[in-house]
Parts: structure tokens; sequence; C-alpha cells
């Protein structure tokens, strides 16, 4: 029943959630992105979905929220990879990263604040490798993060300076979905090593995301792509 009978009312289910995102999407980038462009994209985030033990449904709302706060959609795309791969990473729940995704996007047009860092912290998510990352990332931006960190005591109470702007994050969370290219990282200012370690990095989170370990995440990945089969299905039959 569950990979028969089910995914066909819970693709249709599906299938109106991603009817809805690109009505707020296209709200949201109104002249920055075209109508092929927001359906590629979705696209593109539910063949991920169904590779990982995350669904297509709350990474589809997390992109209308990050679009809501000025990233077009293949940069919302890329940043709610990001996040998921972070999750998968540090061993969140998908209801956590959900939260954690929410939470986050509420800062993504201003600074990243202590009370935005918890959220990180209660998903599991405000791992060592996060803020080295993001120290890493502070640096090549001229910041004297490690000055503010001797000053302040640890790393969470720099925040309190508004140094990490959610356009920085979101570039951490570019690096975790592997977005950017040798060159592109080399152009930021990056040393190679740091370039390697950004590169296994984003290998290990994607790993962590897409690889089925336990019997539960199976049947989880299963379900999804036999709803996703029935999401195309209802749109070849109704329409876009």
């Amino acid at each position: 029943s569950a990979l028969t009978i089910d995914p066909v009312k819970t693709g249709f289910q599906e299938y109106e959630t991603k009817m809805n995102a690109i009505q707020v999407i296209k709200a949201n980038t109104r002249g920055k992105n075209t109508m092929d462009e927001i359906v590629a994209a979705l696209d593109d985030l539910n063949t991920y979905a169904d590779k990982t033990i995350y669904n297509f449904a709350q990474m589809t709302s997390n992109i209308g929220k990050f679009t809501a706060q000025g990233l077009n959609v293949k940069q919302a795309t890329e940043a709610v990879k990001g996040m998921a791969n972070l999750a998968a990473a540090s061993g969140a729940s998908a209801e956590d990263m959900a939260r954690a995704t929410y939470q986050m996007s509420q800062s993504l047009s201003g600074t990243i604040k202590m009370i935005d860092w918890n959220s990180l912290r209660n998903a599991n998510m405000a791992t060592t490798e996060l803020k080295n990352t993001l120290i890493a990332l502070a640096k090549v931006h001229g910041i004297t993060i490690d000055k503010m960190i001797a000053e302040e005591g640890t790393f969470e109470q720099t925040l309190s300076k508004g140094w990490l702007t959610g356009e920085m994050f979101t570039e951490a969370m570019n690096i975790y979905s592997g977005v950017y290219s040798e060159a592109e990282l080399k152009a930021k200012g990056f040393t190679d090593s740091q370039i390697k370690n950004f590169q296994e990095l984003a290998a290990m989170a994607e790993s962590a995301a897409t690889e089925v370990k336990t019997f539960s995440q199976l049947w989880d990945v299963l379900k999804e792509t036999a709803q996703s089969g029935w999401t195309q299905t209802w749109e070849l039959i109704i329409g876009d």
C-alpha cells in the first residue's frame, strides 16, 4: 500500500505543494527568475530530495522562505541543499533541519545573532566544521575574527558584533552543497589546503545526505521516490 496506493494521494499533495511553491517563489522573485527557471530549480530540488532522507515538501517550503529574504530561486535551492547536507552530516532529523532552516531564513536579509545560532545548536547542526568554515569565510572577507574570539571568549559570543551576515552564511551553505568550483573558491581568496578541505567537506556532507544506512531510511526514500513519480504524473494530467 505504501508503495502503490498511498503515493497516488501523497503525490497529488506534493503536486499541490509544488504549485503553491511556484506561486510564492514567483511573488518573491519578480523580475529575477522566469517560470522555466523556477520549475527547473524545483525539479532539481525534487531529484535531490528523492536521493536523500529529507522530503521535497519541507525543502520546497524552505525555498519560499529563502526567496522571501531576497535570494533568487537558484541561490535559494543551493542554500537549502547546503542546509540539508549540513543536517545530514551532523545527524539532524528532517524535523530539526526544517526548524533550523526556518529560523535561519528569517535572518538572511540581516545578520545572524545568538538566537539564530542557538536554533542550529538545538538541531545539533552547530558543528565545529561549520564554525571553522565560517571563520575561514570571515578571514577572506577581511574580518578580524581571531581577535574577536580572543576578546569575546568564544565564537558564539562574537555574533553580538554583527559580523556574520546572511550573505556570508549563504556562502557557507553553498560550500556544503558543493556549488563552488575550485576556481571560484580560489578567486574568493582561499588557500589550496582550504579548498581541498571544503571539497572533502561537501563530498562528506552529500554522502551523509544521500547514502542510506538503515531500513527506515531506505523505506522513506522508496516512498518519496514513488510519491515523486505520481507528482509528475499529476502534473502531466492537470498541468503546471
